[in-house]
């Protein structure tokens, strides 16, 4: 039996025909059998020339919804009809997905935590680099689809660094709830792309381990937004009464409790709340309400956690701060404003009207 080396290198979009959809599983790793683990890829090169959209989903193994949105953007894609090409992961992290998990099987670490990953480094970090070195390089553009970890549940929300004009732009085009500033400087796969140039947000989409209805759609609408203004579709019609003027929050921290008991929530998702607020209470198994914990200050409800069961440190409530962040010491533009600059193209007209191309 001959001894084969994986070959990872860059998806080539123009290795695959114009006007087409490619359905692709590449070999990124090896099991202990020494059998391959393949990763699918679908790349749909449109019949003009124009930008490459990178999207992917399930970086976390349970985190479904991203899948579903990715399907659903793909049956209504008429290839002949784009601009560019489109470059999906719709199952970024195989081995965890297989397993039915969260993190990385092998080694039990966050994927997202180890981009752009090492060449000889642990197994998380070598599949990362892998998965890094095949999909990042042809893109433009990034949307990283996730959802939240098991216990919890998220609002429609993005994550961008919103001194990026360009991230800014995508933030607001994928229609969310909440817009919630960060550069992400730690291990994520957007900041793998931001550090290749390659203008990047992540979309929190609902609930892990299973598919809901209403984020798919949510997730479509947005995914059209941005392809629209990108100039790869015409404006597909999308109706007004769909879109939304998000939250905008310059930071954020998760509300932990300090004792133990069963957890009994006052607030929801995407609530607004003033400093003080009464947000939670801990009973006893006897009933008795034995600890509260109140809002430290104003904020709105990012996201939260569903189990009653509570020990010391637990985390039950993401509070986002509301407000523009701190201006940065250099303005960053990027590649979708000079895009749309060269193109002529008005991106945002007006919160509530459809962007023109």
């Amino acid at each position: 039996m001959s001894k084969r080396k994986l070959q990872i290198r860059p998806l080539q979009v123009e290795d695959y025909p114009r006007g087409q959809r490619t359905n692709l599983l590449l070999p990124l790793s090896q099991r202990a059998l020494g059998t391959p683990v393949q990763v699918p890829f679908i790349v749909v090169r449109g019949a003009q020339p124009g930008p490459v959209l990178g999207i992917s989903a399930a970086v976390h193994g349970n985190e479904l919804n991203g899948i579903r949105i990715i399907h659903h953007l793909l049956e209504g894609l008429d290839p002949d009809g784009l601009r560019g090409a489109l470059v999906c992961a719709p199952v970024a992290n195989v081995p965890a997905f297989e397993a039915g998990i969260r993190r990385f099987p092998e080694d039990g670490v966050d994927l997202n935590h180890v981009f752009p990953g090492k060449a000889e480094g642990t197994p998380s970090q070598q599949y990362a680099r892998a998965l890094y070195k095949t999909f990042i390089g042809p893109l433009d553009y990034l949307i990283d689809i996730h959802t939240a970890s098991e216990g919890r549940v998220n609002t429609m929300y993005v994550r961008a660094d919103l001194h990026s004009q360009s991230c800014r732009e995508m933030a607001l085009l994928m229609n969310p709830q909440i817009i919630l500033h960060g550069r992400s400087g730690d291990g994520t796969l957007r900041n793998a792309a931001r550090a290749n140039d390659v203008p990047a947000i992540t979309v929190e989409a609902g609930n892990p381990s299973v598919f809901q209805g209403r984020m798919a759609l949510e997730g479509e609408f947005g995914l059209l937004k941005v392809m629209t203004a990108l100039g790869m579709i015409k404006e597909p019609g999308l109706p007004d009464s769909n879109i939304r003027e998000p939250l905008i929050c310059k930071s954020s921290r998760w509300l932990r409790t300090r004792s133990g008991g069963l957890l009994e929530t006052h607030f929801a998702l995407g609530q607004k709340v003033v400093k003080k607020q009464l947000l939670a209470e801990i009973h006893n198994a006897f009933g008795e309400v034995t600890a509260s914990f109140k809002a430290p200050s104003d904020g709105v409800v990012i996201g939260m956690s569903r189990n009653p069961l509570s020990v010391p440190g637990m985390r039950f409530c993401h509070l986002g701060s509301l407000g523009e962040p701190a201006p940065p010491k250099q303005p960053r533009t990027g590649r979708m404003v000079r895009h749309l600059a060269e193109t002529g193209t008005t991106l945002l007209p007006e919160r509530g009207e459809p962007p023109s191309t």
